[in-house]
């Protein structure tokens, strides 16, 4: 069985970008994948301190939650980061979870090493959402940022699916499609 790991990006439980993230893992929960939920809001973890102790190995030696999370993303072939739009750009806590992929980008940039299991298609997708209404320019900050930590873990980005206009606490449910489209991006993600 493959492995997907549904990473939880916002710091509110049961919100917009939550709740989209619940219909895209319908449409996953098709599929012959196991689905590893991650939320960062129940994780205590620090942000990046640019040690440089990564540097020798590749292995993060800051010790906190997210060294399992590490081992998970080695492990699954699919990743699914869910986040909103803060300010044009993720939430802090998100940003710093991204932040500690710098022992992955050492691993495959500077030391050379495969992050990804050999024989492995690694593929990651986005899922945002922001109360801005019209331009999908809101998202083109995390979708650089997901981007570039998707490639240093040995994923290709894969697909993105953004939704604007959406600021109140539970809004995306009455949003018309919603449902639909996320739980078709799921499923076609995994197909």
């Amino acid at each position: 069985m493959k492995n997907l790991i549904a990473v939880y990006g916002s710091p509110r439980k049961g919100g917009n970008t939550s709740i989209l993230l619940d219909y895209f893992l319908e449409g996953v929960g098709e599929s012959s994948y196991s689905i590893e939920r991650v939320y960062l809001r129940e994780l205590s973890f620090s942000h990046c301190t640019e040690c440089g102790r990564c540097r020798e190995s590749g292995v993060c030696s800051v010790q906190d939650d997210i060294q399992p999370v590490y081992e998970k993303i080695v492990n699954a072939a699919r990743m699914v980061i869910a986040c909103p739009v803060f300010f044009l750009g993720p939430p802090a806590l998100t940003k710093a979870f991204l932040d500690r992929f710098q022992a992955f980008w050492v691993r495959r940039y500077t030391l050379g090493m495969n992050p990804a299991s050999e024989g492995v298609e690694k593929r990651g997708f986005l899922l945002s959402v922001g109360g801005f209404k019209g331009s999908e320019k809101i998202f083109s900050c995390n979708k650089r940022i997901a981007r570039a930590a998707f490639s240093a873990a040995g994923y290709s980005y894969s697909g993105e699916l953004f939704f604007s206009g959406i600021d109140h606490f539970g809004e995306i449910k009455t949003v018309e499609g919603v449902r639909e489209k996320a739980v078709a991006a799921g499923k076609d993600f995994v197909s």
